[in-house]
Protein backbone atom coordinates (compact mmCIF):
# COMPACT_ATOMS: atom_id res chain seq x y z
CA UNK A 1 0.00 0.00 0.00
CA UNK A 2 1.62 3.59 -1.13
CA UNK A 3 1.70 6.35 1.26
CA UNK A 4 -1.69 8.37 -0.16
CA UNK A 5 -3.65 5.09 0.61
CA UNK A 6 -2.26 4.66 4.14
CA UNK A 7 -3.37 7.95 4.82
CA UNK A 8 -6.58 7.65 2.86
CA UNK A 9 -7.27 4.52 4.90
CA UNK A 10 -10.36 4.82 7.44
CA UNK A 11 -10.91 8.28 6.60
CA UNK A 12 -14.88 8.41 6.76
CA UNK A 13 -16.47 9.83 3.47
CA UNK A 14 -19.62 11.65 4.67
CA UNK A 15 -21.50 9.99 1.02
CA UNK A 16 -21.68 6.66 3.45
CA UNK A 17 -18.44 5.28 2.10
CA UNK A 18 -16.27 4.06 5.11
CA UNK A 19 -12.54 2.89 4.10
CA UNK A 20 -11.07 0.35 6.26
CA UNK A 21 -8.04 1.07 8.75
CA UNK A 22 -9.11 2.54 12.18
CA UNK A 23 -8.79 1.67 15.97
CA UNK A 24 -11.15 2.26 17.96
CA UNK A 25 -11.25 3.84 21.54
CA UNK A 26 -12.08 5.72 23.97
CA UNK A 27 -11.46 9.75 24.32
CA UNK A 28 -10.06 9.04 27.57
CA UNK A 29 -7.71 6.56 25.78
CA UNK A 30 -6.60 8.41 23.19
CA UNK A 31 -7.28 11.95 20.67
CA UNK A 32 -9.96 11.23 18.61
CA UNK A 33 -9.10 10.10 15.48
CA UNK A 34 -9.15 11.90 11.91
CA UNK A 35 -10.14 8.47 10.70
CA UNK A 36 -12.56 7.06 13.46
CA UNK A 37 -15.80 6.32 11.61
CA UNK A 38 -19.15 5.13 13.59
CA UNK A 39 -20.10 1.64 14.38
CA UNK A 40 -22.60 2.05 12.05
CA UNK A 41 -23.26 4.06 8.64
CA UNK A 42 -27.18 3.18 8.64
CA UNK A 43 -26.97 3.83 12.01
CA UNK A 44 -25.63 7.37 12.83
CA UNK A 45 -24.87 9.07 16.13
CA UNK A 46 -27.56 11.42 16.71
CA UNK A 47 -27.68 13.42 20.00
CA UNK A 48 -29.51 16.46 21.78
CA UNK A 49 -28.38 19.52 21.16
CA UNK A 50 -25.96 21.20 23.36
CA UNK A 51 -27.14 24.36 25.04
CA UNK A 52 -25.18 26.89 27.17
CA UNK A 53 -25.01 30.27 28.38
CA UNK A 54 -24.24 32.47 25.32
CA UNK A 55 -20.94 34.95 25.86
CA UNK A 56 -20.82 38.07 23.40
CA UNK A 57 -17.62 39.35 22.83
CA UNK A 58 -18.18 42.55 24.11
CA UNK A 59 -20.29 43.57 27.39
CA UNK A 60 -20.90 46.99 29.36
CA UNK A 61 -19.58 47.59 32.47
CA UNK A 62 -22.34 48.23 35.17
CA UNK A 63 -22.60 51.21 36.10
CA UNK A 64 -22.23 51.76 39.67
CA UNK A 65 -25.38 53.20 42.20
CA UNK A 66 -24.21 55.55 44.65
CA UNK A 67 -25.30 54.93 47.99
CA UNK A 68 -28.02 57.06 49.12
CA UNK A 69 -27.05 58.24 52.96
CA UNK A 70 -29.84 57.23 55.26
CA UNK A 71 -29.97 59.84 58.47
CA UNK A 72 -30.92 58.52 61.51
CA UNK A 73 -33.30 60.88 63.52
CA UNK A 74 -31.60 61.05 67.29
CA UNK A 75 -32.89 63.40 70.21
CA UNK A 76 -30.33 66.78 70.40
CA UNK A 77 -30.59 68.92 73.30
CA UNK A 78 -31.90 72.31 73.15
CA UNK A 79 -30.18 74.96 71.39
CA UNK A 80 -27.50 72.30 69.85
CA UNK A 81 -27.23 72.42 66.03
CA UNK A 82 -27.86 69.09 64.05
CA UNK A 83 -24.45 68.37 61.48
CA UNK A 84 -25.22 68.65 58.44
CA UNK A 85 -24.79 65.52 56.43
CA UNK A 86 -21.79 65.73 53.63
CA UNK A 87 -21.98 63.23 50.67
CA UNK A 88 -19.05 61.26 49.79
CA UNK A 89 -18.22 62.29 46.43
CA UNK A 90 -18.63 59.21 44.32
CA UNK A 91 -16.62 58.27 40.79
CA UNK A 92 -18.16 58.49 37.22
CA UNK A 93 -19.38 55.36 36.22
CA UNK A 94 -17.98 54.43 32.69
CA UNK A 95 -19.76 52.52 30.07
CA UNK A 96 -17.88 50.28 27.69
CA UNK A 97 -19.44 50.83 24.02
CA UNK A 98 -20.63 48.81 21.54
CA UNK A 99 -17.88 48.83 18.58
CA UNK A 100 -19.39 49.70 15.23
CA UNK A 101 -19.08 46.77 12.73
CA UNK A 102 -16.94 47.25 9.97
CA UNK A 103 -18.46 46.92 6.71
CA UNK A 104 -16.92 45.78 3.38
CA UNK A 105 -16.33 47.68 0.31
CA UNK A 106 -17.08 46.17 -2.86
CA UNK A 107 -13.53 45.41 -4.64
CA UNK A 108 -12.63 47.23 -7.80
CA UNK A 109 -12.33 46.02 -11.60
CA UNK A 110 -9.37 48.66 -12.25
CA UNK A 111 -6.29 46.39 -13.66
CA UNK A 112 -8.44 43.39 -14.55
CA UNK A 113 -6.66 41.48 -18.03
CA UNK A 114 -8.64 41.51 -20.90
CA UNK A 115 -11.00 38.46 -21.45
CA UNK A 116 -9.33 35.00 -21.79
CA UNK A 117 -11.64 32.08 -22.90
CA UNK A 118 -9.20 28.96 -21.61
CA UNK A 119 -9.13 25.13 -22.59
CA UNK A 120 -10.61 23.17 -19.52
CA UNK A 121 -7.55 21.97 -17.05
CA UNK A 122 -6.24 18.31 -18.77
CA UNK A 123 -5.67 15.14 -17.07
CA UNK A 124 -2.87 13.45 -15.99
CA UNK A 125 -2.46 9.32 -15.44
CA UNK A 126 -4.09 8.19 -12.34
CA UNK A 127 -1.05 5.11 -12.07
CA UNK A 128 3.23 4.76 -12.16
CA UNK A 129 3.95 8.11 -10.36
CA UNK A 130 6.61 7.88 -7.15
CA UNK A 131 4.05 5.98 -4.95
CA UNK A 132 1.87 4.65 -7.00
CA UNK A 133 -1.57 6.31 -7.09
CA UNK A 134 -0.10 9.70 -6.24
CA UNK A 135 3.52 11.52 -6.05
CA UNK A 136 4.89 10.16 -2.49
CA UNK A 137 4.13 13.04 0.42
CA UNK A 138 7.82 14.87 -0.68
CA UNK A 139 7.88 14.49 -4.05
CA UNK A 140 7.03 17.98 -5.00
CA UNK A 141 8.04 17.95 -8.50
CA UNK A 142 5.91 14.58 -9.14
CA UNK A 143 3.24 16.45 -7.96
CA UNK A 144 3.78 19.42 -10.18
CA UNK A 145 4.00 16.99 -13.25
CA UNK A 146 0.49 15.53 -11.95
CA UNK A 147 -1.61 18.46 -11.60
CA UNK A 148 -2.86 20.49 -14.34
CA UNK A 149 -3.80 23.90 -15.22
CA UNK A 150 -5.63 25.11 -18.15
CA UNK A 151 -3.48 27.11 -20.92
CA UNK A 152 -2.53 30.73 -19.64
CA UNK A 153 -1.87 29.86 -16.24
CA UNK A 154 0.97 28.49 -13.83
CA UNK A 155 1.41 25.95 -10.76
CA UNK A 156 3.66 26.82 -8.02
CA UNK A 157 4.46 24.76 -4.65
CA UNK A 158 3.55 27.28 -1.66
CA UNK A 159 4.39 25.43 1.42
CA UNK A 160 2.77 22.55 3.27
CA UNK A 161 1.05 22.78 6.67
CA UNK A 162 2.23 20.33 9.56
CA UNK A 163 -1.07 18.16 9.80
CA UNK A 164 -4.26 18.13 7.43
CA UNK A 165 -5.64 21.53 6.70
CA UNK A 166 -9.70 21.87 6.82
CA UNK A 167 -10.20 26.03 5.39
CA UNK A 168 -7.68 28.47 4.64
CA UNK A 169 -7.91 32.76 4.84
CA UNK A 170 -5.72 35.24 4.72
CA UNK A 171 -5.12 38.08 6.97
CA UNK A 172 -4.56 41.45 6.56
CA UNK A 173 -0.82 40.78 7.17
CA UNK A 174 -0.70 39.12 4.00
CA UNK A 175 0.00 35.78 5.46
CA UNK A 176 -2.12 32.09 5.32
CA UNK A 177 -3.80 30.82 8.28
CA UNK A 178 -5.19 27.54 8.02
CA UNK A 179 -7.31 25.40 10.36
CA UNK A 180 -5.14 22.27 10.86
CA UNK A 181 -5.99 18.68 12.27
CA UNK A 182 -3.03 17.37 14.14
CA UNK A 183 -1.23 13.68 14.57
CA UNK A 184 -4.10 12.52 12.58
CA UNK A 185 -6.52 13.26 15.17
CA UNK A 186 -9.87 15.40 14.84
CA UNK A 187 -7.87 18.18 17.70
CA UNK A 188 -6.31 20.61 16.07
CA UNK A 189 -5.75 24.63 15.89
CA UNK A 190 -4.94 27.29 13.85
CA UNK A 191 -1.34 27.22 12.14
CA UNK A 192 -0.15 30.42 10.15
CA UNK A 193 1.98 30.08 6.77
CA UNK A 194 4.92 33.01 5.92
CA UNK A 195 5.84 33.64 2.57
CA UNK A 196 8.69 31.62 3.08
CA UNK A 197 6.45 28.64 3.41
CA UNK A 198 7.68 28.08 6.83
CA UNK A 199 4.21 27.18 9.54
CA UNK A 200 3.75 28.27 13.14
CA UNK A 201 0.82 27.35 15.52
CA UNK A 202 -1.22 30.27 16.05
CA UNK A 203 -4.01 29.37 18.45
CA UNK A 204 -4.56 27.21 21.22
CA UNK A 205 -6.11 23.79 21.41
CA UNK A 206 -9.02 23.47 19.20
CA UNK A 207 -11.87 20.59 18.92
CA UNK A 208 -12.11 19.49 15.12
CA UNK A 209 -11.60 22.93 13.65
CA UNK A 210 -13.11 23.98 10.15
CA UNK A 211 -14.06 27.09 9.65
CA UNK A 212 -12.34 30.84 10.20
CA UNK A 213 -12.54 34.50 9.37
CA UNK A 214 -10.94 37.62 10.04
CA UNK A 215 -12.96 40.37 10.92
CA UNK A 216 -12.68 42.97 7.82
CA UNK A 217 -10.28 45.39 8.50
CA UNK A 218 -8.55 43.86 11.55
CA UNK A 219 -6.52 40.75 12.93
CA UNK A 220 -9.35 39.65 15.27
CA UNK A 221 -9.71 36.24 13.81
CA UNK A 222 -12.90 34.00 14.25
CA UNK A 223 -12.93 30.29 14.02
CA UNK A 224 -15.14 27.24 14.57
CA UNK A 225 -15.17 24.11 16.24
CA UNK A 226 -16.39 21.52 18.89
CA UNK A 227 -16.92 22.11 22.31
CA UNK A 228 -16.64 18.38 23.09
CA UNK A 229 -15.57 15.71 20.54
CA UNK A 230 -19.58 14.62 20.20
CA UNK A 231 -21.27 17.49 20.93
CA UNK A 232 -22.04 21.10 20.97
CA UNK A 233 -20.57 23.53 18.49
CA UNK A 234 -19.00 27.41 19.08
CA UNK A 235 -17.33 30.01 17.75
CA UNK A 236 -13.57 31.06 19.01
CA UNK A 237 -12.04 34.61 18.91
CA UNK A 238 -8.23 34.27 18.69
CA UNK A 239 -6.51 37.31 18.94
CA UNK A 240 -2.75 38.00 17.69
CA UNK A 241 -0.77 36.91 20.55
CA UNK A 242 -2.89 33.33 20.44
CA UNK A 243 -5.28 34.20 22.93
CA UNK A 244 -8.21 31.86 22.17
CA UNK A 245 -11.52 32.69 23.55
CA UNK A 246 -15.05 31.24 23.57
CA UNK A 247 -17.13 33.26 22.77
CA UNK A 248 -20.21 31.56 21.17
CA UNK A 249 -20.88 28.14 23.09
CA UNK A 250 -24.83 27.25 21.73
CA UNK A 251 -24.61 26.08 18.26
CA UNK A 252 -25.67 22.67 17.09
CA UNK A 253 -23.54 19.60 16.65
CA UNK A 254 -22.70 16.64 15.95
CA UNK A 255 -23.69 14.30 13.68
CA UNK A 256 -21.51 12.01 13.49
CA UNK A 257 -17.42 12.11 15.30
CA UNK A 258 -16.15 14.04 12.00
CA UNK A 259 -19.28 15.27 10.30
CA UNK A 260 -21.84 18.39 10.07
CA UNK A 261 -21.07 20.64 12.75
CA UNK A 262 -20.42 24.69 12.84
CA UNK A 263 -18.44 24.96 9.26
CA UNK A 264 -17.40 27.33 7.17
CA UNK A 265 -17.88 31.19 7.89
CA UNK A 266 -17.87 34.45 6.24
CA UNK A 267 -18.23 38.26 6.83
CA UNK A 268 -20.71 39.95 4.95
CA UNK A 269 -21.11 43.51 3.66
CA UNK A 270 -22.92 44.45 6.59
CA UNK A 271 -20.53 43.77 8.82
CA UNK A 272 -21.84 40.22 10.75
CA UNK A 273 -20.10 36.87 10.19
CA UNK A 274 -22.19 34.06 8.53
CA UNK A 275 -21.45 30.33 9.21
CA UNK A 276 -23.30 27.27 8.21
CA UNK A 277 -24.12 24.47 10.35
CA UNK A 278 -24.63 21.03 9.41
CA UNK A 279 -28.01 18.91 10.64
CA UNK A 280 -27.86 16.71 13.23
CA UNK A 281 -29.13 13.90 11.96
CA UNK A 282 -28.52 11.90 8.12
CA UNK A 283 -32.64 12.68 7.02
CA UNK A 284 -34.50 13.07 10.64
CA UNK A 285 -34.38 9.78 11.33
CA UNK A 286 -35.71 9.40 15.28
CA UNK A 287 -33.48 8.40 18.24
CA UNK A 288 -35.79 5.34 18.71
CA UNK A 289 -38.47 4.65 16.22
CA UNK A 290 -41.05 2.97 18.48
CA UNK A 291 -41.68 6.23 19.59
CA UNK A 292 -41.81 8.72 16.83
CA UNK A 293 -41.30 8.70 13.13
CA UNK A 294 -38.93 11.56 13.12
CA UNK A 295 -36.20 13.69 14.81
CA UNK A 296 -37.46 17.17 15.77
CA UNK A 297 -35.37 19.75 13.62
CA UNK A 298 -32.95 21.79 16.06
CA UNK A 299 -33.99 25.75 15.21
CA UNK A 300 -30.66 26.88 14.36
CA UNK A 301 -29.29 23.06 12.66
CA UNK A 302 -29.32 22.70 8.81
CA UNK A 303 -28.92 26.67 8.23
CA UNK A 304 -27.10 29.79 7.72
CA UNK A 305 -26.83 31.96 10.18
CA UNK A 306 -26.10 35.67 10.77
CA UNK A 307 -24.10 36.25 14.26
CA UNK A 308 -23.24 39.52 15.41
CA UNK A 309 -19.71 39.31 15.85
CA UNK A 310 -19.66 42.01 18.75
CA UNK A 311 -22.79 41.03 21.20
CA UNK A 312 -23.21 37.29 19.59
CA UNK A 313 -26.69 38.12 18.53
CA UNK A 314 -27.92 35.27 16.56
CA UNK A 315 -30.65 34.83 13.48
CA UNK A 316 -31.30 32.84 10.93
CA UNK A 317 -30.38 34.01 7.32
CA UNK A 318 -31.46 30.35 5.56
CA UNK A 319 -32.74 27.05 6.38
CA UNK A 320 -33.16 23.54 4.82
CA UNK A 321 -29.31 23.15 4.56
CA UNK A 322 -28.26 19.67 4.87
CA UNK A 323 -24.83 20.77 5.36
CA UNK A 324 -23.43 23.81 4.39
CA UNK A 325 -19.54 23.81 4.52
CA UNK A 326 -18.43 26.81 3.25
CA UNK A 327 -19.55 29.91 2.04
CA UNK A 328 -18.64 32.70 -1.18
CA UNK A 329 -19.65 36.44 -1.59
CA UNK A 330 -19.50 37.54 -5.18
CA UNK A 331 -18.05 41.10 -5.61
CA UNK A 332 -22.16 42.27 -6.58
CA UNK A 333 -23.04 40.88 -2.84
CA UNK A 334 -24.71 37.61 -3.85
CA UNK A 335 -24.29 34.60 -1.27
CA UNK A 336 -23.48 30.73 -2.50
CA UNK A 337 -23.05 27.82 -0.51
CA UNK A 338 -21.66 24.26 -0.46
CA UNK A 339 -24.19 21.54 0.66
CA UNK A 340 -23.40 17.75 1.06
CA UNK A 341 -25.91 15.64 1.03
CA UNK A 342 -27.16 12.24 2.87
CA UNK A 343 -25.30 8.89 3.25
CA UNK A 344 -26.80 7.19 0.65
CA UNK A 345 -25.29 10.19 -1.81
CA UNK A 346 -27.95 12.49 -3.15
CA UNK A 347 -28.07 16.17 -2.25
CA UNK A 348 -24.27 17.19 -3.01
CA UNK A 349 -25.11 20.62 -4.68
CA UNK A 350 -24.47 24.32 -4.78
CA UNK A 351 -27.12 26.97 -3.67
CA UNK A 352 -27.55 30.98 -4.10
CA UNK A 353 -28.80 31.47 -0.72
CA UNK A 354 -31.09 34.28 -0.08
CA UNK A 355 -32.28 35.74 3.11
CA UNK A 356 -35.43 33.74 4.37
CA UNK A 357 -34.62 30.69 2.17
CA UNK A 358 -35.71 27.39 2.56
CA UNK A 359 -33.90 24.69 0.46
CA UNK A 360 -35.71 21.90 1.25
CA UNK A 361 -33.72 19.30 3.65
CA UNK A 362 -34.89 17.09 5.02
CA UNK A 363 -37.70 16.86 2.59
CA UNK A 364 -35.81 14.60 0.27
CA UNK A 365 -38.08 12.04 -1.20
CA UNK A 366 -38.31 13.67 -4.39
CA UNK A 367 -34.58 12.68 -3.98
CA UNK A 368 -35.11 9.31 -3.30
CA UNK A 369 -34.95 9.86 -0.02
CA UNK A 370 -37.70 6.97 1.14
CA UNK A 371 -36.97 7.74 4.84
CA UNK A 372 -37.08 11.30 4.97
CA UNK A 373 -40.45 13.00 6.44
CA UNK A 374 -43.14 14.02 3.78
CA UNK A 375 -42.85 17.70 2.46
CA UNK A 376 -44.10 20.44 4.91
CA UNK A 377 -47.38 22.02 2.84
CA UNK A 378 -46.60 25.49 4.67
CA UNK A 379 -42.97 26.04 3.50
CA UNK A 380 -42.03 27.04 -0.31
CA UNK A 381 -38.46 25.31 -1.17
CA UNK A 382 -36.32 27.37 -3.20
CA UNK A 383 -34.31 25.07 -5.76
CA UNK A 384 -30.87 24.60 -6.18
CA UNK A 385 -28.42 26.68 -8.18
CA UNK A 386 -26.53 23.97 -9.41
CA UNK A 387 -26.66 20.44 -8.50
CA UNK A 388 -23.28 17.96 -8.69
CA UNK A 389 -23.00 14.25 -9.14
CA UNK A 390 -23.38 12.02 -6.11
CA UNK A 391 -20.57 11.68 -3.85
CA UNK A 392 -18.55 14.46 -5.15
CA UNK A 393 -18.64 15.77 -1.57
CA UNK A 394 -18.14 19.80 -2.01
CA UNK A 395 -15.76 21.26 0.35
CA UNK A 396 -14.89 24.87 0.15
CA UNK A 397 -15.69 27.91 -2.30
CA UNK A 398 -14.41 31.49 -3.33
CA UNK A 399 -15.93 33.53 -5.74
CA UNK A 400 -13.07 35.17 -7.90
CA UNK A 401 -12.71 38.88 -6.66
CA UNK A 402 -9.15 39.22 -7.40
CA UNK A 403 -7.74 41.66 -10.80
CA UNK A 404 -5.03 38.93 -11.55
CA UNK A 405 -7.47 36.65 -13.48
CA UNK A 406 -8.90 37.94 -16.95
CA UNK A 407 -12.21 39.95 -16.76
CA UNK A 408 -14.44 37.77 -17.74
CA UNK A 409 -13.49 35.41 -14.65
CA UNK A 410 -14.92 37.71 -12.49
CA UNK A 411 -17.36 36.95 -9.74
CA UNK A 412 -16.95 33.35 -11.25
CA UNK A 413 -16.88 30.35 -8.70
CA UNK A 414 -14.03 28.13 -7.90
CA UNK A 415 -15.48 24.99 -5.93
CA UNK A 416 -13.10 21.69 -4.36
CA UNK A 417 -14.98 18.75 -5.29
CA UNK A 418 -13.13 16.39 -2.28
CA UNK A 419 -13.85 12.81 -2.84
CA UNK A 420 -12.28 10.28 -5.49
CA UNK A 421 -15.31 9.51 -7.71
CA UNK A 422 -14.97 10.75 -11.11
CA UNK A 423 -15.48 14.23 -11.57
CA UNK A 424 -13.73 15.08 -8.26
CA UNK A 425 -10.55 15.42 -6.57
CA UNK A 426 -10.37 18.95 -8.84
CA UNK A 427 -11.33 22.20 -8.32
CA UNK A 428 -13.65 23.55 -10.83
CA UNK A 429 -15.24 26.38 -11.97
CA UNK A 430 -18.31 28.16 -12.65
CA UNK A 431 -19.57 30.96 -14.36
CA UNK A 432 -22.94 31.82 -12.57
CA UNK A 433 -24.42 33.70 -15.39
CA UNK A 434 -24.12 30.35 -17.18
CA UNK A 435 -25.55 27.68 -15.05
CA UNK A 436 -29.10 27.04 -16.60
CA UNK A 437 -32.48 28.14 -14.28
CA UNK A 438 -33.54 24.98 -14.39
CA UNK A 439 -31.16 22.37 -12.24
CA UNK A 440 -32.46 19.49 -13.75
CA UNK A 441 -30.53 20.76 -17.01
CA UNK A 442 -27.19 18.86 -17.41
CA UNK A 443 -24.28 22.09 -16.96
CA UNK A 444 -20.84 20.42 -16.68
CA UNK A 445 -18.36 22.88 -14.58
CA UNK A 446 -15.53 23.43 -16.10
CA UNK A 447 -12.35 21.49 -14.82
CA UNK A 448 -9.54 23.92 -13.79
CA UNK A 449 -7.24 22.15 -11.29
CA UNK A 450 -6.64 18.27 -11.72
CA UNK A 451 -4.92 15.76 -10.46
CA UNK A 452 -5.23 16.88 -6.57
CA UNK A 453 -5.57 13.96 -3.87
CA UNK A 454 -8.30 15.94 -1.94
CA UNK A 455 -8.78 19.31 -2.12
CA UNK A 456 -10.43 20.77 0.65
CA UNK A 457 -10.47 24.76 0.21
CA UNK A 458 -9.97 27.43 -2.02
CA UNK A 459 -9.21 31.21 -1.66
CA UNK A 460 -7.94 34.05 -3.36
CA UNK A 461 -4.64 35.56 -2.13
CA UNK A 462 -3.97 38.96 -2.06
CA UNK A 463 -1.92 39.45 -5.15
CA UNK A 464 -5.29 37.80 -6.80
CA UNK A 465 -4.08 34.53 -7.53
CA UNK A 466 -6.20 31.18 -6.40
CA UNK A 467 -4.71 29.37 -3.58
CA UNK A 468 -5.44 25.38 -2.98
CA UNK A 469 -5.54 23.35 0.14
CA UNK A 470 -4.89 19.70 -0.33
CA UNK A 471 -6.31 17.86 2.70
CA UNK A 472 -4.27 14.87 2.53
CA UNK A 473 -0.19 15.67 2.61
CA UNK A 474 -1.40 19.57 3.95
CA UNK A 475 0.07 20.89 0.41
CA UNK A 476 -1.03 24.45 -0.63
CA UNK A 477 -0.72 25.41 -4.54
CA UNK A 478 -0.90 28.56 -5.96
CA UNK A 479 -2.09 28.89 -9.14
CA UNK A 480 -1.48 32.06 -11.65
CA UNK A 481 -2.84 33.97 -14.47
CA UNK A 482 0.12 34.99 -17.15
CA UNK A 483 -1.84 36.03 -19.89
Amino acid sequence: MNRANQIFGGILLIGGLILAGCNLTTPEQQAFQATLPPDDVNAPIYTATFTATETPLFTETPSPVPSTPTETSTPTPTLTATPEFTPTPSNTPTITPTLPLFTLTPPGTDGLPAAFENQPASFSPTEGWSCGDFPCEEDIDGFMSRIRVPDGYTLAHVGRFPGQPMQITYGIDGRLYATVLENGTRNGAVYVMNADGTTARYSGDLISPIGLAFQPGTDTLYVSARITPSQGGGIWQVLPDGTTTLVVNNLPCCFTMIDNQPNGMIFGADGWLYIGVGSLTDHLEPVDPRYEAYATLNELEASVLRINPHTGEIGIFARGIRNPYDLALTSAGNFYATDNGILTGAGDRLLQVVQGGNYGFPYWRNRGCAECPPTDPNITISADFLRFPDYTLPRGIVAYTGTQFPENVRDNLFVALWHNRPNSQRIVRIDPASVPADPSVPYEPEPFVTGLIRPVDVVVAPDGSLVIADFIYGHIWRVSYGG
